[in-house]
């Protein structure tokens, strides 16, 4: 558009200053044909800001050089008017110019914790592609590190809403990664964005954490031209093959494993033991606040496997009476359970590490959180305990070609 408008603006300043060139005049400036080129120049010029009102009527010269001049007093006008309208649209709407200049960008869906690790490496890699981030939330905690420090575009509104993916000038984009928290939406859009752009396949990623959509999903054609990954996934698979397998190898005999909070990441743990540790334990206890209905989701979506005993319990892992009860039935304290704290708060986990593992001591401890944290990490070094981070091991495992 800036390109059309200069060269609009240059053939409109010509052809006035050719008809001046030619002989005609005007009312209310007598003597400009006569003018030398700088003068004519000048008043040329002028059209764009008052038209022809400050300087009356064209007169004199030929139908040509009069008819090239009343066309500039219509042409002229409308440029600057153009060149006005645009710069309030701009102020009004300044993300819809900015994508309107996009091109090789990065659409990232939703602005959570997944978002900001995948910017943070894409940056600490001194990529400075665009980055185009779409949050439905305008109060999101994270929008002002998103634009102050990764300096990201943010659109704010729904990223399953076809007007706004068409907005994204998707066929200009080099990666589009939908990382919200609802499974549906990350696939629906990143299917409406393959149907938009096909030059993304082979560029889309889509977060699901529910394991038995993530397999649904992954039987699928669409799994063909899309990149599906599951963060819980990244995180249980950590814990079982460093630490986990290596716990039962160095102990005997078959080993209790406790899982405390069986939600996503609890069932992808548990999930992960029947396929890589099976002969590793021989008994599981889960516990969580709502235990019996994730085990039968779990049951009816990704199924028990192996020969091993199986304890669900209902309950809040931060009751002590409830792991009170469990040590003096399976006697955790004469031999060497392993447990899993990865409930959905980060301090509570960090808190019954520690509680277990004083009361505990030869047993494994691994507790999980999302973010880093120095005092966390050195707290559970100094402990024994095997304490790790989701977001760190989600950067380390976002191949680098995802980010472009």
């Amino acid at each position: 558009m800036l390109r059309w408008r200069g060269a609009a603006l240059l053939a409109v300043f010509l052809c006035a200053l050719l008809a001046f060139r030619l002989g005609a005049g005007v009312t209310d400036r007598p003597g400009v044909p006569s003018a030398g080129v700088f003068t004519q120049a000048y008043y040329a010029l002028g059209l764009f800001v008052l038209g022809g009102l400050d300087l009356g009527m064209p007169v004199g010269g030929s139908d040509v050089s009069r008819g090239i001049l009343w066309a500039t007093y219509f042409a002229a006008p409308a440029i600057t008017a153009s060149a006005l309208t645009e710069a309030v649209l701009r102020a009004l709407r300044p993300q819809y110019w900015a994508l309107r200049r996009m091109e090789g960008h990065i659409v990232f869906a939703g602005c959570g914790k997944v978002t900001m690790q995948a910017l943070e490496k894409l940056r600490a890699r001194g990529l400075q592609k665009p980055v185009v981030i779409v949050e439905h939330r305008p109060d999101h905690p994270s929008l002002d590190e998103a634009q102050g420090i990764y300096d990201a575009l943010v659109v704010i509104g729904d990223i399953a809403s076809d007007a706004l993916l068409e907005s994204l000038r998707l066929d200009h984009a080099d990666r589009f990664l939908a990382l919200t928290g609802d499974d549906f939406v990350n696939l629906d859009a990143t299917a409406k964005a393959l149907g938009l752009a096909p030059n993304l396949k082979g560029g889309l990623i889509a977060h699901v954490s529910d394991l038995h959509f993530l397999r649904v999903v992954a039987d699928s054609a669409l799994s063909q031209d899309i990149t599906i990954f599951n963060t819980h996934q990244v995180a249980a698979e950590h814990l079982v093959k460093d630490h986990l397998l290596q716990h039962f190898d160095a102990t005997a005999p078959l080993d209790i494993v406790v899982i405390a909070g069986f939600g996503r990441f609890g069932q992808t743990v548990l999930d992960e033991l029947q396929k890589n540790a099976l002969g590793g334990f021989d008994r599981v206890v889960i516990l969580d606040v709502q235990c019996s209905r994730n085990g039968r989701a779990f049951e009816d979506e990704v199924g028990y496997r192996g020969d091993y005993e199986r304890e669900l319990h209902d309950g809040d892992i931060s009751d002590p009476d409830l792991w009170l009860e469990l040590a003096e039935r399976l006697d955790f304290a004469n031999t060497e359970p392993a447990f899993v704290i990865g409930a959905g708060d980060d301090e509570t986990n960090l808190r019954m590490a520690l509680w277990l593992k004083r009361r505990f001591p030869k047993s494994l401890v691994a507790a999980r959180s999302f973010r880093r944290s120095v005092f966390a990490e050195s707290i559970a070094a100094d402990q024994d305990i095997a304490y790790f981070n989701v977001a760190d091991l989600v950067a380390d495992s976002l191949p680098d070609h995802w980010l472009g």
